[in-house]
């Protein structure tokens, strides 16, 4: 069985793309930027927001299914830091993950955490 990323339950609209996976590939669950090349990619740089979430595993190359969207309820990477209402931002130091959000600048949320992880890993989060 796949894993379950998708969470929302009608509540808010999303879409799933279909995009080019960039070099080094993607896990379903990973926080993603859309690079120069206009493919799905790692988000690593916490000035952006986030273009989406990997729906399915990709290779570099392969296609993957991205969702997309405001107000969207996903199970995506995050650090095991985080409690429930924690407002998160992309990590730089780990590409497609997500970490508590540090400092003022309020445009680097990208999310915020609706269940308390018990590890790293997908977390259940409501992305902003």
């Amino acid at each position: 069985m796949a894993t379950e990323i998708l969470v929302n339950d009608g509540g808010a609209p999303c879409r799933i793309i279909p995009l080019v996976a960039a070099s080094g590939g993607l896990s379903a669950g990973d926080a993603l930027t859309v690079n120069s090349s206009g493919e799905a990619a790692k988000s690593s740089n916490n000035a952006f927001h986030l273009s989406g979430v990997a729906l399915t595993d990709a290779t570099a190359g392969e296609m993957c299914n991205v969702v997309t969207g405001r107000g969207v309820v996903v199970m995506i990477n995050c650090t095991a830091d985080n409690a429930a209402g924690q407002h998160l931002m992309t990590n730089e130091a780990v590409p497609g993950e997500l970490i508590a959000h540090a400092g003022a600048n309020d445009d680097t949320e990208v999310g915020i955490v609706l269940e308390s992880p018990a590890a790293a890993g997908l977390t259940k989060v409501l992305l902003f």
